[in-house]
């Protein structure tokens, strides 16, 4: 009976482990205006991306290389009312990728959409990189009053106000793009 017992346990340890995709840092997390930003690549996933009237536009996971991920979570003390941990909602992040190590490489840019996984809610997209080498990306980053797209108030008040929102700031990191390993299985 504990024989089977083990078994279970480490098959349910073995598939739960395999359902999670292995991401790649691009770099050391970057802490600004009260958030930590980590930037992170893995294989490309399959989104749903249309949901009533809005459609978002995104490369198929057939058609990309990695999934890039902007992972930006409040820091303690954050100014603007976020408790440590929480993920940060309607700011607009933009990116810019090059490959720095192969003339000629043009650069690509976008602004990523948030979205959520099975690991939490992130901003990114699925990207077409120019082969293997070294890359460099940035991520421009702007606060909530800059999305266009949705109104966030902020209460302003003695009692209850928090922080003015941070200027637009950007964090950039170079890494080595190798692969993903096992496309396509997230």
């Amino acid at each position: 009976m504990k024989t089977l017992y083990k078994m279970s346990l480490v098959s349910t340890l073995l598939l739960s482990s395999a359902a999670l995709a292995q991401e790649y840092p691009v770099g050391q997390p970057v802490i600004e205006n009260g958030m930590e930003i980590q930037g992170v690549y893995l294989q490309p996933i399959t989104m749903d991306t249309e949901e009533g009237h809005h459609h978002m536009h995104h490369l198929p996971a057939t058609e990309s290389d990695v999934h890039l991920e902007a992972d930006i979570h409040a820091v303690e003390d954050n100014p603007n009312g976020f408790a440590e941990g929480d993920w940060i909602p309607y700011l607009v992040v933009d990116y810019t990728i090059q490959r720095v190590d192969k003339e000629g490489s043009k650069a690509q840019s976008g602004t990523f959409m948030p979205m959520v996984a099975s690991d939490g809610p992130h901003y990114g997209d699925n990207l077409k990189l120019d082969g293997f080498g070294k890359y460099k990306v940035n991520f421009k980053i702007s606060p909530p009053s800059y999305n266009k797209d949705v109104m966030f108030g902020r209460h302003i008040d003695k009692e209850t106000g928090v922080a003015p929102w941070f200027e637009p700031f950007d964090v950039e990191w170079e890494f080595d793009y190798a692969g993903t390993g096992r496309k396509g299985s997230y």
